[in-house]
């Protein structure tokens, strides 16, 4: 991308701005990002749009890695306050590259956990599944037994009687930042809106 992508511009504000930003429209107070460890600009943009920086000593290599540690954080965090996890209790995982995810898709998600605790609740757009997704704490304490080279996805293939799909609205359940081309699309979209 030539630059760190959650710092780009997309009319105004920063990727993870927008992130932050539609996490906490929904109702979303505790929003954790974990970020590389030689991430300064990151950390000091993710606290000033609210979020909290996790990071760890050194740079998660997949995906999976990073959401690994920040779940640990959050396990280590309620065993030192003797709070004990309930199992169904819902927590949201989206990619900070989704700058075009919405409050309202975020809100009908967490609604949908609320009415099937335990559950796993995906978004799909026009039949395919998007982020960001909600997954019960039960789930987090599977992300140890994912087998090495797979992703989160493992979970929900391993526990798909507890998927739940929910249509949404919005396409930006779809869109990613990964390319230039992709922010190109993203400027444009902006700029005709």
């Amino acid at each position: 991308m030539g630059a760190p992508k959650l710092l780009l511009d997309l009319a105004g504000q920063t990727v993870i701005a927008r992130v932050l930003a539609a996490l906490g429209r929904a109702g979303l107070t505790n929003r954790l990002v974990v970020i590389h460890p030689q991430a300064n600009s990151l950390d000091r943009g993710v606290r000033l749009h609210g979020g909290v920086a996790l990071v760890p000593p050194t740079a998660p290599p997949e995906m999976i890695d990073s959401v690994a540690f920040g779940l640990r954080a959050v396990a280590n965090d309620l065993e030192a306050s003797g709070e004990v996890g309930d199992p169904d209790l819902p927590w949201l995982l989206i990619p900070a590259d989704h700058p075009v995810v919405v409050a309202e898709t975020v809100q009908s998600l967490l609604d949908a956990a609320g009415r099937n605790p335990g559950r796993i609740i995906v978004p799909t757009h026009g039949g395919r599944r998007g982020h960001p997704t909600v997954f019960a704490w039960k789930h987090a304490l599977d992300i140890d037994q994912i087998p090495a080279g797979q992703g989160f996805n493992w979970i929900l293939k391993h526990a798909a009687n507890d998927v739940i799909e929910v249509a949404v609205a919005s396409e930006g359940v779809l869109i990613d930042l990964d390319t230039p081309d992709d922010y190109a699309r993203l400027r444009a979209i902006w700029e005709s809106s």
